[in-house]
């Protein structure tokens, strides 16, 4: 409950948020824990399967995830070791190092770590307190290398030298971007000019019936001059093979026969606990997976048990019904739903919140670290609390006798209910109370001051019973035999694709990296990635396996293989249709308004040789709108470039073909060139969430991950 279970419980999170997002994850040494097998190797430096997974099982084990963590996790954790190297990479070679003196500055300094502040900190006075964090590492330090304390808090040590090495990195980053003085004041008096103009333009929406064919040299032009562009609409930055695949499937739904069986085992349930006493109905709940819950207020239940437990009174049973979910949490959300029954057991007028001060008095049965006997531990609570009784101030007393002396032994709001074996005593005493509760098996004592309770409100301890509803095994079996008589017809993935729209089979599609989880949507399908990612898998396959998710069956097909930077132009042909059509229809458009403004600088005249009406636009500035036409970068640059009156055009624009008769220039207020300045720095700071994609795209990785996850 002190310093060292919230540091540990919370020390990732800590780190977390008070770096940089772009490159918050720690920096370590990929060359330990090496086996023979490369798992990855990045520029030829092997990051084996056996250092991957102690990563995976430490920080399973520091969020309580007991080996059930997702691919998507798992990813996480890759991304993690992927840009520790490329960070640790470029900070080595920079010289960015935290020195011991900085270390110490970040705990007794001016420049206090932020998760260090956060929990030494007087939430009373708002003062961090130095002393108490002084002593505190005085009193770490002296435990053994091997207690746990001892190993959570140098680890804690590193994440926060790891934190502050970083965080330089980034803002020596920040402080490289730079405007020069006579850029920024171009720009400013660019923006100062306001400009009357007259524009005759030609909207690509309002030309529909311009006749406009493409060919094959179209569509290769574009795709030559835009390569670049598409990789990066294609792949977001993220240069990892995406395949793209299409998924016939199949679900099996509950029969009327399985809702038959299923109502009639709910019934004897049913008559079974209406038989019951208190007792043998918690017990029946938790034969039956159900729910025994706490005090909770009605609330926290999904419709519609809220409405029938809320008002209730101890005794109430609750009939068999059919919900969703049983909290409004979402917990045990099933698909197609359960029955609930069961009863009522006790209800209470209870706080939502609790607020206590403890004293720790452990003995050696609390952990190996601490000599102090059971009796010892007796002793000293009996102290502590006849030291208290007699007038002691309860924050001296966690000072005298507490081993975790942090905020004065505040535990700060809990919910009803998250103080474990001290919340009944906490409920049921009166704020300003101290008592004492002894640990399990001897290992020592807490010395409890209620500080703090919200209003109270009724809350109920209910126990439920649940029977998901589940199609049975012959319905499974019926559908299972139909989605592989399906597969069974096709050899391709687009004769599947044209097999299911005439037979109304249900088809969908998702884009995969090698790492996905699963097929969106589909829970427990990561066989299915990986055949899509298998090196004998080409374009046009279709699995022989049929994938189980849930009570769906799917037939895989794989359509499409995207490589970063060898796009082929079939593959992005849908993509750039329409940027194709109108790049030539502005083409059209262009040579159109060129041909109307030969001979003549009349605005008017060429907008009625162009069949199109002026409009008049007072005010234009350089990265301003154009009026009616929106933000029309080429068109208001021109016009602020230019520096006289006149003719500008054809400009070929995002919306449309535009000729812009400029009528007067006028010079506003400058802009102040040292804002303009401090502007572009920041957004050019935006460039700085592309810096691991960037650094990514330097490293040479071979990529063995799919054989291994």
């Amino acid at each position: 409950m002190g310093i060292i279970g919230n540091i540990r419980k919370h020390s990732w999170i800590a780190v977390t948020i008070v770096g940089v997002a772009i490159v918050a994850f720690i920096i370590g040494d990929l060359t330990k824990n090496r086996s023979r097998e490369a798992f990855v190797k990045l520029d030829g430096e092997e990051v084996t399967y056996d250092y991957f997974n102690s990563r995976v099982l430490q920080r399973e084990q520091d969020y309580n995830m007991r080996g059930n963590s997702s691919y998507a996790f798992k990813e996480s954790i890759w991304q993690e070791i992927l840009q520790e190297h490329l960070l640790g990479k470029e900070m080595s070679a920079l010289g960015v190092t935290v020195t011991d003196a900085e270390v110490s500055d970040m705990y007794v300094g001016r420049f206090i770590h932020p998760s260090l502040q956060q929990q030494f900190t007087n939430p009373q006075t708002g003062v961090y307190d130095r002393q108490g964090i002084s002593n505190y590492v005085r009193q770490i330090e002296s435990l053994p290398d091997t207690t746990e304390a001892k190993i959570q808090w140098l680890k804690f040590q590193e994440q926060i030298r790891e934190d502050r090495q970083r965080t330089k990195y980034v803002v020596m980053l920040q402080n490289a971007m730079y405007m020069p003085k006579a850029l920024a004041e171009k720009i400013a008096e660019m923006s100062s000019k306001q400009s009357d103009v007259r524009v005759a333009g030609m909207l690509y929406s309002q030309s529909a019936d311009i006749q406009v064919d493409l060919t094959d040299a179209d569509y290769q032009k574009f795709f030559d001059t835009h390569k670049k562009e598409l990789n990066r609409d294609v792949f977001r930055m993220d240069n990892r093979e995406q395949r793209e695949v299409a998924f016939a499937v199949f679900t099996a739904q509950p029969s009327q026969n399985d809702m038959m069986e299923i109502q009639n085992e709910v019934n004897g349930w049913w008559n079974d606990m209406q038989a019951m006493d208190d007792n043998e109905v918690v017990d029946f709940v938790n034969m039956h997976g159900g729910y025994d819950s706490m005090f909770v207020s009605s609330d926290v239940f999904a419709t519609p048990l809220d409405s029938v437990i809320g008002g209730s009174h101890a005794g109430t049973e609750i009939a068999p019904m059919i919900v969703q979910a049983m909290t409004k949490d979402g917990y045990n959300r099933h698909t197609y739903g359960e029955y609930v029954m069961g009863k009522v057991l006790k209800t209470e007028m209870r706080p939502d919140s609790l607020r206590v001060s403890l004293i720790l008095i452990p003995s050696q049965n609390y952990h190996q670290s601490i000599t102090r006997t059971p009796e010892q531990a007796a002793h000293l609570r009996d102290s502590a609390m006849a030291s208290i009784k007699a007038g002691m101030p309860f924050e001296a007393a966690v000072a005298a006798f507490s081993i975790d002396t942090n905020k004065g032994g505040d535990q700060d709001w809990q919910v009803d209910g998250a103080y474990g074996i001290l919340n009944e005593d906490i409920v049921h005493h009166n704020v300003g109370d101290v008592f004492d509760k002894e640990l399990p098996n001897n290992a020592g004592y807490f010395i409890v001051k209620v500080t703090g309770k919200s209003s109270s409100k009724m809350k109920y301890r209910v126990a439920l019973a649940q029977k998901v509803i589940t199609p049975s095994t012959d319905t499974e079996k019926d559908v299972r035999d139909r989605a592989n008589q399906f597969a069974s017809q096709f050899s391709t993935c687009q004769a599947m694709i044209d097999g299911a729209q005439q037979q109304n089979v249900q088809m969908r599609s998702a884009l995969l990296v090698s790492m996905s989880d699963s097929l969106t949507g589909f829970a427990n399908t990561r066989e299915a990635v990986r055949w899509t990612f298998n090196e004998n898998t080409k374009a046009g396959l279709v699995s022989g396996e049929i994938y189980n998710s849930d009570y769906s069956y799917i037939v895989l097909g794989l359509r499409e293989i995207y490589v970063p930077d060898h796009l082929t132009l079939d593959q992005v042909r849908p993509l750039i249709e329409n940027r194709v059509r109108i790049e030539k229809l502005g083409e059209q458009l262009a040579a159109k308004a060129e041909e109307a403004a030969n001979g003549t600088k009349d605005i008017n005249a060429i907008a009625a040789k162009l069949n199109v009406s002026v409009d008049t636009v007072a005010g234009v500035a350089f990265g301003g709108y154009l009026g009616r036409n929106g933000m029309e970068p080429k068109a208001t640059g021109a016009i602020a470039a230019k520096k006289d009156t006149g003719i500008i055009g054809p400009i070929q624009g995002a919306n449309g073909v535009y000729v812009i008769s400029v009528d007067s220039n006028n010079q506003g207020e400058k802009s102040d060139a040292e804002s303009v300045r401090q502007r572009y720095e920041n957004t050019g700071m935006n460039g700085l969430n592309y810096l691991i994609p960037v650094l990514q795209s330097r490293v040479k990785i071979v990529d063995n991950r799919l054989m291994y996850l």
